[in-house]
This record gives C-alpha cells, structure tokens and sequence, in this order.
C-alpha cells in the first residue's frame, strides 16, 4: 500500500517529518504548503515536492493526500488538523504542542476520532532507543517506586518544558497525574512563535505510583545545561539521555549499560496503526494529558494553589494572566523564535 503525502508548513522542523517520509518506500510527498514563498520554494527544491500552495484549505481540496504533516506554528496546530481531519485524511503526524490551549488540543483529538483520523504528535523522544529502555526498566522494578525526575531545560515551558513532561510519562508507562504546584514570572513582554511566554517557570508535578516530576523552564535563562537526567528510585538510579542509558543498583559494582533496542520512526508507527496496529505511542489521546498538564501548571500558579484532576479550564490560564494584567508588561513584544509567527499572530487576533 502506499501513501499520499501533504506538508502543511516548511520551517525548519518539516525537515524532520521529510527525512521519516524520503526513507519509507510507502510514501510518497506529492504537496506542500506554507505562507512564505521563499520557505515553500526551498522545501520543493529540497524534496522535489510536485505541488506548493498557499493556503491549506486548497492543498486539502484539491490533493486530498493520505496523511498530513503539521509543521507549523504553534497557535496553527489545531485548526490545522481539525481541517485536515475533516477533509478526509487518514492520519495526520502534528508537531507539538497540541495547542494554546486544552480547547485547541481537545478539538484535534475529537475531530479525529469523529473522522476516523489517526492523529500523532510529534513527541519525538518517545522514539529514543535509550528512553525506550529506561521504560523497561522502570517497568520490571529495576530501581524501585516511586521514581523521581529534575528536568531542566529552556525556550519556554509550552514549547520545551512539554518534552520532560511527556517523557517522563513515557518512560513511567503514562501515569495519570495527581496533582500539580506550578509558578511563573514573566518580566518581559516575551512570545515564542507568537503565543505569550513566561520568562520563568516551575513546577511538581506528581503521578499515579507516587512518581514525582520536577520541571524548571528558563532558570538559567536560555541555557540549557543538562543533557544527561538521572532518574532516582529506593532501590538505585538510571541516567539517561537520547544515546545512552545505564543503571546503579546496590548490587552491582558501578554503572551498567542498558541493551539498546531499535525502534520504529514516528511515521513507520504511524503507518503500522493505519493498517490496524496498535495505538501509536504519541497519539493525540496520550498528548493531550500532557498538554493537560501544562495548562495545570499555568493554572496552579494563576490560583496560587495545588491542584488536582480533574481539570476542565480550556483556555490558557497564561494568556489569560497576560490578557488580564497580572503579567502584563508595559513594553515591545519580542519574540524568541519567530518575529514572523508573532506578528502573524498579533495580525489575526
């Protein structure tokens, strides 16, 4: 069987999604679209994609393709693939995060499944043999529970900090989560990719199992500094990264490796459950507690309290931070990414 392919979106992540499409026999990118021309123009060149457009509604009209690439901006994502599924495809492969919001992410989730759509986020270090193996382990008991995780990163928790989040629920075997105390400073008037960011964040978010994730975003500014994270039981550690993984028990003498098992590319998983495999580990259902979580935690900070499941807020509780003066800041927005998705965003709103 082989399939149609449309990208929506030529940025620098498309190549990404190109590079699963150009090593799988089964498919084929027959249509791109994107809002600047001279994107669009290298993604053919690159790619020698038959047919470029301007405005998705066309490219889905008139190319109805099999499966859809979401590489756009991040407050796109949803209308996107909202549009996407109901014009008909069979799958879509959307970038992260979900959305601006839970609405956004609820909408993509539900307009699949009421289309018959399977729809993947692009949570791509899901695929990563080393946290595939960390999964394992945690799985057997290998270092004991409840398992604790630090991770530290930068860029904005909406676009980064969803990476720890959704990881450390990978790598625990997607846990709900149980409650959440989250805080925020924003102290420049910052966007990344035109949705409003904080310049700082944390947060605890804590797991069904006892299992507690400590997640700080910008601390450090825009450094990044760990590549390595340690995962601590009662009954040993693992350290990880997306190359390596090994494990220190009290029975061992010194770290030991953990076997390294290849794993399918998001799309090749994307393929097997079109074809009445098994769930996909990134699908929309699983992406949307994270995305969840991440509005909690704006949420806790905004109430000033921890809160608990359920949760039922569908907009942003930082947009609405921003939106209601509580950080609201007297100064140009600036944006760390894109100064053009800010002001396609500014534009339209």
């Amino acid at each position: 069987m082989s399939y149609k392919i449309a990208f929506v979106g030529t940025g620098g992540i498309s190549r990404a999604h190109a590079k699963y499409y150009e090593e799988n026999p089964a498919t084929q990118i027959v249509a791109a679209c994107d809002i600047d021309p001279e994107k669009l123009r290298g993604f053919r060149e690159q790619f020698a994609v038959p047919s470029g457009y301007a405005d998705y509604r066309e490219l889905l009209e008139r190319e109805r393709p099999d499966i859809v690439s979401v590489c756009t901006w991040h407050g796109t994502h949803s209308e996107i693939s909202v549009a996407a599924a109901e014009a008909g495809v069979k799958a879509i492969l959307a970038e992260k995060p979900m959305g601006r919001n839970l609405r956004e992410a609820r909408a993509m989730v539900s307009a699949a499944a009421e289309n018959g759509v399977k729809l993947a986020i692009h949570h791509q270090l899901r695929f990563a043999a080393s946290y595939t193996a960390v999964r394992k382990a945690l799985t057997s008991g290998a270092i004991g529970t409840p398992v604790s995780l630090f991770w530290r990163t930068g860029g904005g928790m909406l676009n980064n900090g969803c990476h720890g989040v959704d990881l450390f629920r990978w790598m625990l075997g997607d846990p709900v989560w149980t409650g959440v105390m989250g805080q925020v400073e924003r102290q420049s008037n910052r966007y990344e990719r035109g949705l409003p960011a904080e310049d700082k964040a944390c947060g605890v978010i804590r797991f069904e199992g006892k299992h507690e994730l400590v997640l700080e975003v910008d601390m450090l500014g825009e450094e990044r500094a760990e590549t390595t994270y340690r995962l601590l039981g009662p009954d040993g550690m693992i350290q990880c990264d997306g190359h390596s993984a090994s494990i220190l028990t009290p029975d061992q003498k010194g770290w030991q490796d953990l076997e390294l098992v290849p794993q399918p590319t998001p799309l090749e998983e994307l393929i097997a459950w079109m074809e009445g495999g098994p769930e996909h580990r990134n699908s929309g259902r699983t992406a949307l507690a994270t995305e969840e979580i991440l509005m909690a935690v704006y949420e806790s900070a905004r109430r000033h309290e921890y809160l608990k499941p359920p949760f039922e807020k569908l907009d942003s509780p930082l947009a609405e931070m921003v939106a209601d003066g509580t950080l609201t800041v007297d100064e140009p927005a600036y944006d760390i990414r894109s100064e053009a998705a800010l002001k396609y965003e500014l534009d339209r709103s």
